[in-house]
């Protein structure tokens, strides 16, 4: 590894210095799709089995790399989670492949939760029992819509009936916990058809529903479209008519809202996720991907190709690093935490209000109602929720 770029340090700091956390969340990147939807500005490739083998064989590398540095740390790994591009792209093989290697080379939590993101189409009911049998305990889908004319907008690859033929094989399988992801504010969509839409989520029984706002990324077909006038954004009263069909129709479903865009039953929440949320730390692995260890924020190189030829060569992916100051930390954990609906301990905002500039703008969030204090807690109103990100921002 380059030695300006090796997280040994970093890694054991965190034991030696009794700071970051004893468990970590492992995020592996698959960069693979079959196409590129409207909306997405992730970093993904498009799928090839040439491309894919070689990506396996640097992944394995990188894995046996850092599953070293966490041993040496005595830190254990209590959530995995596989997004994408579509983890599902690979094969069932494939994919068992690197659970395999994930659970040989780490030491994992007997609770570990095991995520893969796929897509309602790649799924078949020999798929979905491989990946049962690879130790994977949850699935998110992505479904956006239920609607056919807005999936067609999105440039989704399946059609209504192969999402919900997809869902159907989800449960016969044997998976109770999986997510659905669902999406508000897609041009044209109507609050008809978003009602619809969460309908149709709801009877599908999920353990746990996520529901984003559509946001038009920079280099997405959709910013070329919106810049050009060819797609109109929806309007901020009827995004918030989105939000509150969403918050009345998922609580009569008896789903809690629990951050920002989840939902879950009971029990349900997504660990994983929660990790971010809560400042804690979790390790990236494959192109793109992003890590936190320790108060160190570092990311690997976004280009398959430099990625692979990296690993194969001795080398680090990581090609980005920034060693956040205590003061940096504490305001970060507000932000991110300030996503969850129970919000932050009350002595996370005391560590900030030393620094009487950011007391003065909290004291004013408190003022205009955008936060809260309930019992020893600060928390964003549903006002609040609605502005999160420029509130945030401020914040930082």
């Amino acid at each position: 590894m380059d030695e300006n770029l090796d997280m040994t340090n970093t890694v054991n700091r965190s034991r030696d210095e009794n700071i970051g956390d004893f468990d970590v969340g492992l995020y592996l990147h698959i960069p693979f799709c079959a196409k590129r939807c409207h909306f997405c500005a992730f970093y993904l490739v498009m799928q090839e089995e040439r491309r894919i083998e070689r990506f396996l064989r640097a992944l394995a590398i990188e894995l046996a790399s850092y599953a070293k540095q966490l041993d040496s740390a005595r830190q254990r790994i209590s959530t995995v989670y596989l997004g994408g591009g579509t983890p599902t792209a690979l094969s069932a093989v494939q994919l068992s492949q690197i659970l395999t290697t994930v659970r040989s080379k780490f030491s994992l939590t007997g609770n570990c939760e095991v995520t893969v993101e796929a897509t309602p189409e790649s799924l078949t009911s020999a798929y979905l029992d491989a990946l049962y049998a690879a130790g994977v305990t949850r699935l998110s889908m992505g479904i956006q819509t239920f609607d056919q004319t807005e999936r067609t907008c999105l440039g989704l690859s399946s059609t209504t009936e192969e999402a919900k033929l997809g869902i159907r094989l989800l449960k016969q399988s044997g998976f109770t916990n999986f997510n659905l992801d669902v999406i508000y504010g897609i041009p044209g969509q109507t609050i008809l058809s978003w009602d619809h839409t969460l309908e149709q989520a709801c009877e599908c029984e999920p353990s746990h529903l996520s529901c984003y706002a559509l946001s038009v990324e920079e280099g997405t077909r959709f910013e070329h479209a919106f810049r050009r006038g060819e797609l109109k954004p929806v309007e901020t009263e009827t995004e918030r008519q989105f939000q509150v069909y969403a918050n009345e129709q998922l609580a009569a479903g008896g789903y809690e809202h629990y951050e920002i865009s989840n939902w879950a039953k009971p029990g349900r929440a997504c660990r994983h996720n929660q990790r971010y949320w809560k400042g804690q730390d979790f390790l990236g692995l494959g192109p793109s991907a992003q890590s936190y260890m320790a108060g160190c924020r570092f990311g690997n190189v976004s280009n398959l190709e430099q990625y692979c030829g990296r690993l194969e060569n001795g080398q680090s992916a990581v090609t980005e690093q920034e060693f956040l100051s205590i003061s940096q930390q504490e305001k970060e954990r507000v932000v991110f935490g300030f996503r969850m609906l129970d919000g932050v301990p009350k002595d996370w905002v005391a560590s900030n209000a030393r620094d009487p500039d950011w007391a003065a703008l909290f004291t004013a969030f408190l003022e205009e109602k955008y936060v809260v204090q309930v019992s020893d807690r600060f928390a964003l109103t549903a006002k609040g929720r609605q502005f999160a990100d420029a509130l945030g921002s401020q914040l930082l």
